[in-house]
């Protein structure tokens, strides 16, 4: 089988791109592997361009640079030296950029292309964020708190209850080992009741 060319690849790619956008905003869902490929295009990974370059020219056009300002980068002594084939490893070229701060051109298609992607991967997330709170797999802070006041309020009353009002006449004329067992029942109490809430 012959290899696609980038240019047609390239393409080919953006038109998936294109579909997968359409299906998500017509509320449909998407596979692994096409939220993979969204978080990969929302980091920028889709479009990079090359990994490996062969000379200056073609480094400053993948960096989106002048070829006088990558003659002006190689002086620095940190840059990036040529592999021992010649190449350039665009990676380490990118990361000298991201550690001095160097900027390189304007927003390209692909970089748009990125943002959008990064766009589109939030609409997703929030519309499952949605959906999931629908299904009643979340709640709000605001029930969990109100909840928790309630047991919180029926656990002291029942407490309350049991120790300060039908504990004492039982437990008048009973040695320590007789109170220490009636409480033992009162607090055997309150948690079944705490534990059927």
């Amino acid at each position: 089988m012959d290899a696609i060319p980038p240019d047609v690849a390239k393409k080919l790619l953006n038109r998936d791109f294109a579909n997968l956008v359409k299906r998500v905003q017509a509320g449909g869902k998407i596979s692994r592997a096409e939220r993979a490929m969204l978080q990969s295009l929302a980091a920028g990974a889709g479009g990079d361009g090359p990994a490996y370059v062969r000379n200056f020219v073609e480094l400053a056009e993948t960096l989106k640079v002048t070829r006088q300002t990558i003659n002006g980068w190689k002086k620095f002594e940190d840059a990036p030296k040529p592999e021992s084939n010649g190449l350039h490893d665009v990676a380490k070229w990118k990361e000298f950029m991201r550690q001095r701060g160097l900027k390189g051109g304007e927003e390209t298609p692909d970089i748009q292309q990125a943002l959008r992607a990064r766009k589109l991967l939030a609409e997703v997330e929030e519309r499952e964020l949605r959906l999931a709170v629908k299904r009643g797999e979340f709640i709000s802070v605001e029930q969990v708190r109100g909840d928790w006041t309630n047991l919180v309020g029926q656990a002291t009353a029942l407490l309350r209850r049991k120790f300060e009002n039908e504990l004492p006449p039982i437990l008048s004329g009973l040695d320590a080992t007789g109170i220490q067992e009636e409480c033992r029942k009162a607090i055997d109490e309150v948690l079944a009741v705490l534990h059927a809430e």
